[in-house]
C-alpha cells in the first residue's frame, strides 16, 4: 500500500469519505512522515511544543521522584512511559529538524 502526502492532504491510504484527515493522517502516517512534510517553521513550532511536554514530564517524574515515593510508587509505570513517549518523539522531530536545517544551509 503506498502512501503519498502533498499540501498537507492524504491522498494515499488513509483518505477515505468522511474522515477527518488529521486525525485519519496520523493513524496511517508515521510520525517521521509527518514532521518531514512539515514546512521548516512548522516543524520548529512543533519541535518547540515537544521540548516543552518534554520539560513538563521529566518534571513530573522528578516530583514523583523527591515527593511521591513511596507512598504514589503505583505511579511510576505511567509517569515513566508518559516521559519516555514524550522524549522519544520530541528527539525525533528534533533529529529531522536538524537535518532539514543542514541541508538549507548549504
Amino acid at each position: 500500500m503506498v502512501r503519498l502526502e502533498l499540501n498537507n492532504t492524504c491522498i494515499g491510504a488513509c483518505k477515505e469519505e468522511g474522515v477527518d484527515i488529521e486525525t485519519q493522517r496520523e493513524k496511517c502516517h508515521s510520525e517521521e512522515e509527518i514532521y518531514r512534510n512539515m514546512s521548516l517553521e512548522e516543524l520548529k513550532e512543533e519541535v518547540k511544543r515537544l521540548r516543552m511536554a518534554a520539560v513538563n514530564t521529566a518534571t513530573k517524574l522528578h516530583d514523583l521522584a523527591e515527593e511521591g515515593l513511596p507512598n504514589r510508587w503505583q505511579e511510576i509505570p505511567t509517569v515513566a512511559q508518559e516521559a519516555y513517549e514524550v522524549h522519544k518523539t520530541y528527539f525525533k522531530a528534533k533529529r529531522i529538524l536538524e537535518e532539514r536545517s543542514k541541508a538549507t544551509s548549504k
